[in-house]
């Protein structure tokens, strides 16, 4: 299951994506970027101003969404 995500993300290495962080308590944040980097256990988005990165768990775990 994690390494469907995993290689769901490496295809998407490269192109802009938008994603979408439930950070807690009604919260939520929406990035939009190019996804940089995948490495073992998290991978990175470039956005205009700076770096973020996830882990695949949040995907696995809804607390982070990709839409393209």
């Amino acid at each position: 299951m994690l390494s469907d995500i995993k290689h769901k993300v490496e295809n998407l290495k490269g192109k802009k994506i938008k994603v979408f962080v439930d950070v807690g308590r009604n919260k939520s944040e929406i990035y939009e970027g190019v996804v940089l980097n995948t490495y073992k256990n998290v991978w990175t988005l470039k956005t205009a101003t700076d770096v973020k990165s996830f882990g695949y768990c949040d995907i696995l775990i809804n607390s982070v969404v990709i839409s393209s």
